[in-house]
């Protein structure tokens, strides 16, 4: 399958009811014999908050619920966050890129805080990284064919305390845009 066919779009992988999304990985990221660069992660960070806060702010506006939007103005969009990074750490407010890599560089972790904000993770060996197909991937069936290790099932991230919508709206981007990135860089 070609490259633009294989990246990873937002309509494919909508967030359900604010928090609720899975990221497929493509089976051949798995293979230990290719290598994938560890730092892709935390180099695109950046872009990754920028367009967050670009997504948030459309969201925001189409939301009917007073409440909700006032607090996504007054919490996560008052004044636009910056990068600031410390160490081997970027920060984006109290949000951190902090991720966990196997043994061929692809991200099996992504966190952006403990407490509040949320995880994805992804272990080969348990269930709730084994997905159907439907409501959360809704990728055409030769892109389906392509993710899955077997009929209909593909193995994905798994979401992990996330508790509201912002924090899924950055680590839903972040993945995607980390996938789009390593198929580049792999050229599958």
């Amino acid at each position: 399958m070609a490259l633009n066919n294989l990246c990873l779009t937002k309509e494919e992988l909508p967030i359900l009811n604010e928090i609720c999304f899975q990221i497929p990985i493509h089976p051949k990221l798995l293979n230990l014999d290719i290598k994938i660069n560890p730092l892709i992660a935390r180099e695109i960070f950046p872009k990754v908050a920028e367009e967050w806060r670009n997504d948030l702010i459309e969201y925001t506006s189409q939301e009917k619920d007073s409440e909700k939007r006032e607090w996504y103005e007054n919490v996560f969009l008052k004044k636009p966050e910056k990068i600031i990074k410390r160490n081997y750490s970027q920060f984006f407010g109290t949000w951190e890129d902090d991720i966990r890599l196997s043994d061929n560089g692809l991200v099996v972790g992504f966190s952006i805080s403990r407490n509040a904000g949320g995880s994805l993770n992804f272990n080969k060996e348990t269930d709730n990284c084994k997905s159907w197909r439907r409501p959360y991937i809704k990728f055409l069936d030769k892109k389906a064919k392509e993710f899955q290790f077997e009929e209909n099932r593909f193995f994905v991230y798994s979401p992990h305390n996330i508790d509201y919508y912002p924090g899924a709206l950055f680590l839903r981007n972040w993945a995607i845009m980390y996938m789009n990135e390593v198929f580049k860089e792999l050229n599958l």
